[in-house]
């Protein structure tokens, strides 16, 4: 999402207010940019209020908040495109995501907003990582003297800046921001490193340990990307990966936090597949099962009746997230240790495994030995112990895995057509046409 928001969109729930910024600057520009990739905006106020730092904290507020829907929408279209969950109604827009037939038209996962009747990517992450990354700048303007914890409010919005770009990274092909210039994968990967380290420094200047550790996950995992994406391993990237995620203590979980209303506010997972039932799990993830006994990691159950959004896809039911509000988790210690695991392989990569294992009653592995069985086996691990938490489309590019069923399958009635060859997401031409850095 190109172009500097300046347009700020409040609406109270509540005693909560949540912001949203819109991408524009002025008058002009937000409409310049209701043409391109508009965010809504009902009431607006001058971008001048915001100068000051008596909103720093309003400010950082809505960047998580802006941040927790998009990052709910993505968990919820990435999952359809690749292949944890299936499409389950009718809406052709959308189950052109679960064909993976998206081209540079962009379609619902880059042009609807957040929250959108159906998930979307690349509008709600852009608007998000802006409003960090802006309200950064602003705090590193301003001094403690004139705003309270300003240490703690930039760590915050460095981290959500750095999962943001994480994730566009993870699913587009290319990405830009701001009128910049085209961005590879691992350019992105490396100004998602570079937030997360603004994060971490921030964070003990604070001394929150709690920002820390959201950083050390998200920086271990843009390395880990750095490391294996697109290419032979880059065997530094992986040990800065793997000695970041070392830091992380057991038990730690820092959760997206969600209600049941606003709409915005919304599990999405739980409200697209359990209660709407536009999206169906995926066979790929039914009834599984570790040495014979059943996958506790991947909950999943048969819900006796056809979907009610198409009345024609048998539904199956996700039992990982209970409620609209259920949180989802952004960074975690199960996350970590599989990085590390990644990273020393061998027997002592097989005793983490087996150790996440134990904390989840599941039987020890079993298997080969072998670098090839046991990179195998951490694949297969990362897709059971991360289902449904924004890791599994990044985890197919990241190592190259196919996906099911494989291009130029028929897709099946009621809809027909084909599944397509779309990896990772083209940028659409929204974006390309209208920044200047663009051929």
């Amino acid at each position: 999402m190109n172009g500097a928001p300046r347009c700020l969109n409040t609406a109270a729930t509540g005693s909560r207010l949540a912001t949203v910024m819109v991408l524009a600057v002025g008058n002009t520009a937000c409409n310049f940019f209701d043409n391109v990739l508009d965010v809504e905006a009902p009431d607006r106020v001058l971008a001048t209020s915001l100068e000051s730092p008596a909103v720093a904290a309003l400010l950082v507020r809505s960047a998580v908040t802006d941040f927790e829907c998009a990052f709910a929408d993505y968990v919820a279209a990435t999952g359809t495109h690749g292949d944890e969950l299936g499409d389950s109604q009718l809406l052709a827009v959308y189950y052109q995501v679960d064909q993976r037939q998206t081209n540079v038209s962009g379609g619902l996962l880059a042009t609807a907003p957040c929250p959108g009747s159906r998930p979307a990517i690349l509008k709600g992450l852009q608007t998000a990582r802006w409003l960090s990354d802006n309200s950064a700048s602003r705090l590193e303007g301003w001094n403690d003297q004139e705003v309270a914890n300003r240490q703690q409010l930039l760590a915050t919005v460095y981290a959500h800046a750095g999962y943001s770009i994480l994730l566009l990274g993870e699913s587009y092909c290319s990405m830009a921001f701001d009128l910049g210039p085209e961005l590879t994968s691992s350019q992105v990967f490396t100004e998602a490193e570079a937030r997360f380290t603004k994060a971490i420094t921030a964070g003990q200047a604070a001394n929150n340990v709690d920002i820390q550790r959201m950083a050390l996950v998200g920086r271990a995992r843009a390395r880990l990307n750095l490391a294996k994406w697109g290419g032979s391993p880059n065997q530094a990237k992986l040990a800065e990966a793997a000695a970041d995620a070392q830091l992380v203590p057991a038990g730690y979980v820092r959760n997206a936090t969600y209600a049941d209303t606003p709409d915005r506010r919304r599990n999405a997972i739980y409200n697209m597949n359990n209660l709407n039932e536009l999206l169906t799990v995926e066979p790929d993830f039914r009834n599984l099962t570790v040495e014979g006994v059943p996958d506790t990691r991947v909950p999943v159950v048969d819900a006796g009746h056809v979907a009610a959004g198409d009345r024609a896809t048998r539904s199956w039911h996700q039992r990982k997230y209970l409620s609209l509000a259920a949180p989802i988790p952004i960074a975690r210690y199960a996350e970590a240790q599989l990085i590390v695991a990644e990273a020393v392989g061998g027997s002592a990569g097989i005793s983490i495994i087996n150790a996440l294992r134990a904390g989840r009653g599941l039987p020890v592995y079993s298997g080969g030995t072998s670098a090839a069985e046991i990179q195998a086996l951490i694949v297969l691990e990362r897709s059971r112990e991360l289902f449904l938490e924004g890791h599994h489309l990044g985890g197919k590019l990241r190592y190259n895995l196919p996906f099911t069923p494989p291009p130029g399958t028929d897709y099946g009635v009621p809809r027909g057509g084909q599944y397509g060859s779309t990896r990772c997401l083209p940028l659409p031409v929204q974006e390309t046409q209208n920044n200047p850095n663009f051929d």
